[in-house]
């Protein structure tokens, strides 16, 4: 919808433009003619010729990603219209723009279940296969990917063991986490993702309570159905 109204207003301002020079020339206005053709020429580049890249996309050609742009740049379109490349967008909301929340929970032989709550910030590996893999789950799953994401970040942390032990300032958490956010890794490398933050929290007692959101049920039948 965005894209369309960008267009329908391009067009609109751009016919309106032509039809001032129009006008204006053939009245003998040729100071405001000069400046309204100005106009329409910044107008017709900067619509037609420029192209505004959205972070995260990636250049495809038959099916096969060329390169990963990772940050929002302009380009010339026919730079890639004459190579028959096209930009996909790959997705950010729901993705990169919010952590993804995991709870891990783990018994000791005393009776006693420890939660590792984690906290979870991911971005896209660079890597030509991870851009491909990207590209090729976003085809798959389009609007469903974070669902999918979930679906291998619970098959990955199934083996984890987390307990928690005295940990003093960022850097001993960091450690502690580095061989669990190993273990997700592998799994997100499937979508060509992989995780730039974790944080994490615990909880211990006898027994441990949660609200389990609709969400929550949908995903484990989801994972249940492909094992």
């Amino acid at each position: 919808m965005i894209w369309i109204l960008g267009r329908t207003l391009f067009y609109t301002l751009l016919i309106l433009l032509l039809v001032v020079v129009i006008y204006t020339l053939s009245n003998d206005q040729m100071l405001v003619g000069l400046i309204s053709g100005i106009m329409f020429i910044l107008v017709l580049y900067k619509g037609l010729i420029c192209l505004k890249i959205p972070a995260n996309s990636v250049v495809v050609r038959d099916g096969k990603v060329v390169f990963f742009i990772p940050e929002t740049t302009v380009r010339n379109r026919f730079d890639f219209v004459t190579r028959g490349q096209t930009i996909v967008e790959l997705p950010q909301y729901g993705l990169l723009d919010r952590p993804f929340k995991l709870e891990i929970f783990s018994p000791d032989n005393e009776g006693s279940l420890f939660s590792c709550r984690l906290s979870l910030h991911l971005e896209y590996l660079m890597e030509p296969i991870a851009w491909q893999r990207a590209y090729d789950s976003f085809v798959v799953h389009q609007n469903r990917l974070s669902l999918e994401v979930r679906k291998l970040l619970l098959k990955s942390s199934a083996g984890l063991v987390c307990r928690p032990v005295p940990l003093q300032g960022e850097e001993a958490v960091q450690e502690y986490l580095k061989p669990l956010v190993a273990e997700l890794d592998r799994g997100l490398e499937n979508v060509g993702l992989k995780i730039k933050d974790a944080n994490c929290s615990f909880t211990a007692g006898p027994t441990l309570v949660r609200i389990v959101a609709a969400e929550q049920e949908i995903l484990e039948k989801a994972v249940e159905l492909t094992r």
